[in-house]
């Protein structure tokens, strides 16, 4: 039980440097596990939707800046990446119609299509203050729903244990929604790439 509180005081201690890098390394599984823990009481639920609200939109910036990098053009011109670049830009069109906003909305959650429609967008049709713009807003709808999620998920998993009292439990249920929310986000997502590729073929 000591070793479970000297790792939720680090948590708590350094939750604004965590949240912020976890933004940055992670993702949905981070901002999940902090979501669980603030649910819980053992992290500041505010300090952790600021603190990762920012460093994902420092994600997003510099991914963006990478997309219009003298490296980034040298790459989508290689043979096989430039076939999938110019794919990815006839799906993401012909799913969005151009809709900047809800290009960067809808691949927000969609697992693995995040990176590659910031650093296309930035490359293609979108001005710097557009993009800032954009992704203040859609990281924050993402941010909070992703955080809602993982509330409620802690706020279950505290019923559970309240229950029966073990730590052992308390952490393997922890683990289970962490790893079913991920393998969820990963299955939506690849059904959603067929789902564009079909449509893409089919029009063409």
């Amino acid at each position: 039980m000591s070793l479970v509180t000297t790792i939720l005081s680090f948590f708590l201690q350094y939750t604004p440097l965590l949240s912020f890098l976890g933004a940055i390394i992670g993702g949905e599984e981070t901002l999940i596990l902090l979501s669980i823990l603030a649910s819980q009481g053992h992290l500041l639920v505010w300090t952790v939707f600021i603190f990762f609200y920012m460093g994902i939109i420092t994600s997003d910036l510099l991914w963006y800046f990478i997309g219009r990098t003298k490296l980034f053009d040298w790459m989508i011109k290689r043979k096989y990446i430039s076939k999938v670049y110019l794919r990815w830009d006839k799906l993401l069109n012909r799913a969005t119609k151009g809709n900047n906003f809800q290009a960067l909305l809808i691949t927000k959650f969609l697992y693995g299509l995040r990176l590659p429609t910031i650093m296309y967008l930035a490359r293609e049709r979108m001005h710097f203050k557009s993009f800032l713009f954009y992704t203040i807003i859609v990281n924050f709808i993402w941010t909070s729903i992703i955080m809602m999620i993982g509330w409620s998920a802690g706020k279950g998993i505290s019923l559970a244990t309240d229950l029966s009292n073990n730590l052992i439990l308390y952490l393997v249920l922890i683990g289970i929604t962490m790893l079913v929310f991920t393998l969820l986000i990963k299955f939506l997502s690849k059904i959603t790439k067929k789902w564009l590729i079909k449509t893409q073929k089919q029009l063409n």
